[in-house]
């Protein structure tokens, strides 16, 4: 499969974040900090820590493993409308494992735009970044991260209970689990049919 075919249809693209590239705007990694502090998601992404603008822009410029997730609008701009990331990889080629992370703002002009960007940064993941395994740790009691998970083919593998600290208090962990042999071949099947209807004329 050649890998960069799949990041992106006529109205979604998926970035892979590298500071300096013309693609990204100054301050790429603040505006989405601001965005993500001003609509009160932070604790929620980062499973109850409070990260500043330092420590975020520090989080993600050392791992480089970030994709800005953006609509395509009319005059081909693209607009952010969410980011993801994956982290501590381990293992080799046709055995690699890794942690992802998704955050989605409210900007988005469809429901349905955070769904099929996260299909594609999967797939990112999956074939360019040659990850086999992805893991997701959410809160416990984050049941819109759950449901999202599910949506993309993630199923729940384990609770760890005491893992996570929220406000002072120890609170359970979930853990998703996505492989891609069996993330492929329904994605494949998705973009095969988007592609499809964008040649309707």
């Amino acid at each position: 499969m050649n890998g960069w075919q799949y990041y992106g249809t006529e109205t979604l693209q998926v970035c892979p974040y590298m500071s300096g590239v013309p693609v990204f705007r100054d301050g790429m990694l603040p505006y989405l900090y601001t965005c993500t502090k001003e609509e009160g998601k932070i604790k929620d992404v980062f499973c109850g820590d409070f990260l500043g603008m330092d420590s975020f822009v520090t989080f993600f410029d050392k791992r480089k493993t970030m994709q800005v997730l953006a609509e395509v609008e009319e005059n081909k701009n693209l607009k952010p409308v969410g980011y993801s990331w994956v982290d501590s990889p381990r293992g080799v080629d046709g055995a690699r494992a890794a942690f992802c992370g998704f955050c989605f703002f409210n900007n988005a002009s469809k429901r349905s735009s955070a769904r099929d960007l996260a299909r594609l940064a999967v797939a990112y993941a999956l074939i360019d970044l040659k990850i086999d395994v992805l893991h997701g740790v959410q809160v416990e009691s984050n049941l819109a991260a759950r449901n999202f998970s599910r949506r993309l083919g993630f199923r729940e593998v384990a609770t760890v209970p005491f893992y996570h600290s929220v406000d002072g208090q120890l609170v359970g962990a979930r853990v998703m689990t996505l492989e891609k042999k069996d993330f492929l071949p329904k994605f494949e099947e998705w973009f095969n049919a988007q592609k499809a209807v964008e040649s309707i004329p």
